[in-house]
């Protein structure tokens, strides 16, 4: 019974994290403009952050959320770093990406577009709260639950940008030059990320 809670961790990060994001195409443009190993680096630290969101919700995801709706200007901050990393992205040239790319750290990288990304975070809050039923009544094995639990959110998030970083190196065998549009898909999606956050702030 308790290894269930290993699968439900996979699965619901899995879910969580097929759509396209940052840290997704960061994995596909790091595998068409260095290699597969260093796209491999942006997936331990993306998934090092999903898990600390993960635990974040399981342990204080109400104060969290009550947080979020009595503190709008964090929500509204947050976009505005999405927008701007985005349009950093956006017109950024691919010469001056590689250049950087061989200064940062790909695990931090990972890392930090895997947090900073309030949707993720409202997601597991999610989760658990349509666990709650079944965590309540495992109270007494809360530790070990929730250790395998976070070992397959770490799982489900590697695998599923594994799984990315193969798509960019097939994409890389068809055509040579696609890392600058990467460039351009990842900034975009962050700029959406931004506006959805802004519009779902001024309608609720």
């Amino acid at each position: 019974m308790i290894l269930i809670a290993l699968l439900i961790g996979t699965i619901a990060t899995i879910l969580g994290a097929l759509p396209p994001g940052a840290s997704n195409l960061a994995v596909i443009k790091t595998s068409l403009n260095e290699s597969h190993r260093e796209s491999l680096k942006i997936s331990y630290g993306a998934g090092l952050g999903e898990v600390l969101l993960a635990f974040i919700a399981f342990s204080s995801g109400m104060v969290v959320q009550d947080f979020f709706e009595m503190n709008l200007w964090v929500q509204y901050l947050v976009a505005a770093v999405l927008a701007t990393v985005g349009l950093y992205f956006t017109l950024n040239k691919k010469e001056n990406t590689e250049s950087k790319q061989k200064k940062s750290s790909k695990y931090l990288l990972g890392f930090t577009l895997s947090v900073i990304n309030p949707p993720v975070l409202i997601y597991w809050i999610l989760v658990f709260s349509l666990l709650g039923k079944w965590l309540s009544s495992a109270a007494s094995i809360s530790a070990l639950w929730l250790g395998l639990f976070l070992s397959g959110v770490f799982i489900g998030k590697v695998a599923t940008l594994y799984g990315y970083s193969r798509f960019g190196t097939h994409i890389q065998k068809k055509k040579s030059s696609s890392g600058s549009n990467i460039n351009r898909y990842i900034g975009i999606t962050l700029i959406i990320l931004a506006c959805i956050q802004v519009i779902k702030l001024t309608v609720i």
